[in-house]
């Protein structure tokens, strides 16, 4: 009892004694990251430094214009005198500030019950527990390491997703291991360590998820899969940020699986982010998957983080990697607006690209979007509409195992190949509330059954009698989504982003016939809850 007495009050006195306003200033200058999720993100749409690099995400909190964001701090803070209070009103649960280096520990949750119209539960509910500890030592050294154990029962049309597949897994987050249908079960971890010895280098070595492009998905690079590990190198000069990162990702379907071990296959990536004037930015973007086939291993052709890894993949074996091509570009135009858009190539037959735009290994997409902050000069208003749409087999491979995926999901957007969405999305916060809606509108291409693959599932193995065949994007069983989903609450704490909340979903999906995956069916979906909000919730899946 003595030692849990004296632990307490040295935890009392070390969450006493620090300034929160100067902890803010010491994380703005440190190289941990910003949690991608899109409302943070579209609140501090215009708090970055004018010469921050958005196209690749997380950002980290060095780029953030710090005096933009301690006014907005010091706008939400509350004037609290009690221990209590302050904790849970305005500042970080556990705190470690010293001269040279900080450490903050604070407590996950994610804790919500709702209603589903279609499931055959009374409720369906979420309950998520965690821990998150991040800091820093010294100028040059940061990290973060997060926990969280997962038990719910989704909304029946997530719930298939969620058993779909053998081993089941979570859109966005990993394995289920229930074996239990009433219910999911299934685990998190995530972390990172950045060292910046300078302003021109940064190296990150991480368990988590990397986004390119500035809108609400990403045709090259997504955080729709579940984490990975990833060791990251950025060079920053002039006015260009140049990153490289190689990752392994795992297949873990059951005839590739030996003695209960996954599938490994590798990745490296180049990303050249270009702020060509203080209003135009381009990024050129380029990755290549590979495998252990013939015991190749990490292939060190592919460590060069100055090459052209279509020239490697053919003097390699070109069916043993998979190389996907992209831009990305923004341009900051007058009215608070900003117009972004990208373009993915995965393979192309140059003589009949441009004549006979229908032949199916001319394999792309593209994305186009608008966004506007502080919409019509009403602070904290945003509004985006964004147009997506990717070609047939595009994303797949002849060779199953290097196809752009990861715990059977796609890297790229959550729909994989064969559809066309629309996306509408308005965010209004006053204070400390909030307001978020976002529409989707999509179609889909689906196969028919397992006969005669069309293009939709980046899994499903490209057979050689299509090849030759003239396609068109929603070919096949064609799948139609509308999603609304609203949501209001109320920020808690601006430090740990913990909200309390309550929402409304309503979905509709149309398919000329029925598949395991997709019902013509309505789904009503209403909820409340409290939740630490960090990541993206994946429930506009397809």
């Amino acid at each position: 009892m003595k030692r849990i007495a004296f632990i307490l009050i040295i935890f009392l006195q070390t969450s006493l004694i620090f300034s929160q306003e100067k902890l803010i200033e010491k994380k703005l200058n440190s190289q941990l990251k910003i949690p991608h999720n899109h409302f943070i993100y579209n609140d501090l749409e215009n708090k970055l430094n004018n010469n921050a690099h958005t196209g690749l995400r997380p950002l980290y909190f060095y780029e953030i214009d710090s005096s933009k964001y301690i006014s907005q701090y010091k706008d939400l803070v509350f004037k609290k005198n009690t221990w209590l209070g302050r904790k849970l009103f305005n500042e970080h649960f556990f705190v470690i500030d010293d001269k040279d280096y900080f450490i903050t520990i604070d407590p996950l949750i994610d804790l919500r019950i709702g209603k589903d119209n279609n499931s055959q539960y009374n409720y369906v509910f979420q309950n998520s527990r965690g821990i998150r500890v991040e800091g820093s030592l010294g100028e040059d050294f940061s990290f973060s390491s997060t926990i969280m154990e997962n038990w719910a029962r989704f909304p029946k049309f997530l719930d298939r997703y969620a058993w779909i597949h053998r081993p089941p897994t979570i859109p966005g987050w990993g394995l289920n291991k229930s074996e239990d249908r009433k219910f999911v079960d299934y685990p998190f971890a995530e972390g990172y360590a950045t060292y910046r010895p300078g302003k021109y280098f940064l190296f990150e070595l991480g368990h988590g998820k990397n986004f390119i492009g500035e809108g609400y998905r990403s045709l090259l690079l997504s955080d729709n899969a579940p984490v990975y590990p990833y060791f990251k190198i950025q060079a920053t000069f002039w006015k260009v940020k140049y990153t490289t990162f190689w990752s392994a990702y795992q297949d873990i379907r059951p005839e590739v699986t030996v003695n209960g071990v996954f599938k490994k296959k590798f990745s490296a990536t180049h990303y050249i982010d270009w702020n060509i004037t203080p209003k135009l930015n381009l990024g050129f973007f380029e990755t290549v998957i590979w495998y252990n086939e013939n015991r190749r291993g990490f292939d060190v052709n592919f460590l060069n983080p100055l090459i052209f890894f279509k020239t490697v993949e053919y003097e390699t074996g070109s069916n043993g990697s998979n190389t996907i091509l992209g831009l990305n570009g923004s341009w900051k135009a007058p009215y608070h607006l900003k117009l972004y858009g990208q373009l993915v190539l995965d393979e192309m037959t140059v003589s009949k690209f441009f004549g006979d735009n229908g032949y199916w290994a001319n394999k792309f997409g593209y994305q186009i979007g608008i966004k506007a902050y502080d919409a019509f000069n009403i602070p904290n208003l945003f509004l985006r509409l964004e147009y997506n749409t990717v070609r047939p087999y595009t994303y797949g491979h002849g060779n199953q195992i290097v196809n752009y995926s990861h715990f059977y999901q796609s890297l790229a957007h959550p729909f994989g190949a064969n559809f066309k969405e629309t996306v509408f999305e308005v965010q209004y916060r006053y204070k400390r509330w909030y307001l978020n809606n976002i529409l989707n509108v999509a179609q889909k291409g689906f196969d028919f059954d397992d006969t005669y693959h069309y293009g939709g599932d980046i899994n499903a193995y490209i057979y050689p009698e299509n090849k030759g065949d003239y396609i068109q994007t929603l070919q096949g069983n064609l799948g139609k989504l509308i999603q609304n989903n609203l949501e209001a609450g109320y920020l808690l704490n601006p430090a740990t982003n913990l909200k309390i909340f309550g929402g409304a979903l309503y979905r509709k999906t149309q398919i000329e016939q029925e598949i395991n995956l997709i019902k013509n069916e309505t789904t009503r979906y209403f909820y409340l809850g409290i939740r630490t909000d960090l990541w993206n919730n994946n429930f506009d899946v397809f």
